[in-house]
């Protein structure tokens, strides 16, 4: 149907043929996939899926181009780590070891850190031990910031009883172990993925502000595999906490670094609403733009969006956008929202003379809203405004004294609607006077 999603399908359908055991078919269907969809978000993904397709022939030789051709053509990819390793690995099974030894520690210096990192390390020492190299393994490894020589075993062992709980679900156990492991092993050979795991476990404990710290180590880290998903629950902490200064910059590296983009979007939705609640409204404009720009949210995040542009105009006094985006909210808007959405359509209505229309939509609001009291209330201060300027300063009198006596709750509206009420009585005030005399 050459839908926006049709890369995604084609993508899809490719790796299905694997999962029936047709391999040449996913093969044959992947490298169609990378001619016809070379900017695809996914194209990094098919590449790294042929080559491992490739490896599962034994056709090592054309995994290692594909390989490269990722390497080459996307050098920001998560999988570069993971594919120049996977070469590394080719060598090393076909007993190629000093081309081997090349690729794990192009990995070691350009990844340092990373779960692939870790592996080429790991692997390149297998080497070594068995070339009878041991120094020269001791030697390269004490110049990597993120291995502790001569802990090592003692590493793998903390971290591997620590992961043993952790993949039991013995969730206090596992907590334990991991800091365990994180305190004495800061630069240890699993502190990736020990920072990783505790965040993971205080937060779904219910302990955010335990798993902060971890959460920064994983995201400070080179890009890894945990990086984008932690970013996410860092920004999740922030935001419950409404702590917006500590959620601005990490939502705007998840917008900037995300790979899905229910990421993406949920790192924009929020800049809008943290800028709307730190005043800068100006801001909070532009991503809300940026929403409502994207055609595959739901009607949930557009009213969120059309609502940031049109509460942000009304504070900076653009009482034009207000009208639109308000105008465009209420096409969308449910409950409380589309309460608000028709008080300012009554509102605008009074502003422009058109005040019979603006009663109208007022008895809307009475009728079809009156759960939310706010917005009725509110509505009735423009409705008595109509009633005066429609001269019936006793409807409008009445209606004031009604508000200012049964929505006291509402401390903004009934100073409003007293504001409201004296006008009329000095005008009125005015009038009986010219009578008088």
């Amino acid at each position: 149907m050459k839908s926006v999603n049709a890369d995604y399908a084609a993508f899809q359908k490719a790796i299905s043929y694997g999962f029936v055991s047709k391999n040449d078919k996913k093969v044959e269907d992947l490298e169609q996939f990378i001619k016809t969809y070379p900017n695809s978000q996914y194209a990094d993904d098919a590449l790294y899926e042929l080559g491992n397709t490739y490896v599962n022939q034994n056709n090592e030789s054309k995994a290692v181009s594909t390989y490269d051709k990722l390497i080459a053509n996307y050098k920001s990819s998560s999988y570069v780590a993971k594919s120049i390793l996977k070469q590394g690995l080719i060598y090393y099974n076909n007993n190629k070891t000093d081309p081997a030894l090349i690729k794990f520690k192009k990995v070691a210096a350009e990844f340092p850190g990373s779960p692939e990192s870790l592996e080429a390390v790991a692997t390149a020492r297998l080497i070594y031990v068995d070339n009878g190299k041991v120094d020269e393994y001791s030697n390269w490894v004490k110049t990597l910031s993120f291995v502790e020589v001569s802990n090592a075993d003692l590493d793998n062992t903390t971290y591997e009883s620590a992961e043993k709980q952790y993949l039991l679900n013995n969730a206090k156990q596992a907590i334990t172990g991991f800091s365990g492991y994180v305190a004495n092993f800061p630069n240890g050979l699993h502190a990736l993925n020990a920072n990783f795991y505790l965040a993971q476990l205080y937060f779904a404990d219910q302990l955010e502000k335990n798993a902060i710290k971890h959460y920064e180590y994983v995201i400070n880290q080179p890009r890894n595999e945990f990086t984008e998903q932690a970013l996410a629950r860092l920004c999740q902490v922030h935001l419950k906490a409404n702590d917006y200064e500590k959620a601005i910059p990490v939502l705007k590296r998840l917008e900037n670094e995300a790979d899905f983009p229910q990421n993406k979007t949920y790192a924009q939705s929020n800049l809008m609403k943290a800028y709307y609640e730190k005043a800068n409204y100006m801001e909070a404009v532009i991503y809300a733009d940026k929403v409502l720009a994207n055609d595959k949210i739901d009607d949930r995040i557009k009213s969120d969006a059309q609502i940031i542009v049109a509460r942000s105009a009304i504070k900076t006094n653009d009482e034009a956008k207000a009208k639109q985006a308000y105008t465009d909210l209420l096409k969308i808007a449910k409950g409380e929202l589309a309460a608000e959405a028709l008080y300012y359509d009554a509102y605008f209505k009074n502003k422009e003379g058109k005040f019979e229309a603006s009663n109208t939509i007022v008895q809307k609001i009475a009728k079809d809203y009156s759960g939310y009291k706010y917005y009725g209330a509110k509505g009735l201060v423009v409705m008595a405004k109509n009633f005066y300027r429609l001269k019936d300063s006793f409807q409008a009198t009445y209606i004031l004294d009604s508000v200012i006596k049964n929505f006291a709750e509402f401390k903004d509206v009934v100073e409003e609607a007293k504001t409201e009420l004296a006008k009329i009585k000095t005008e009125e005030a005015k009038t009986n006077s010219s009578i008088t005399k």
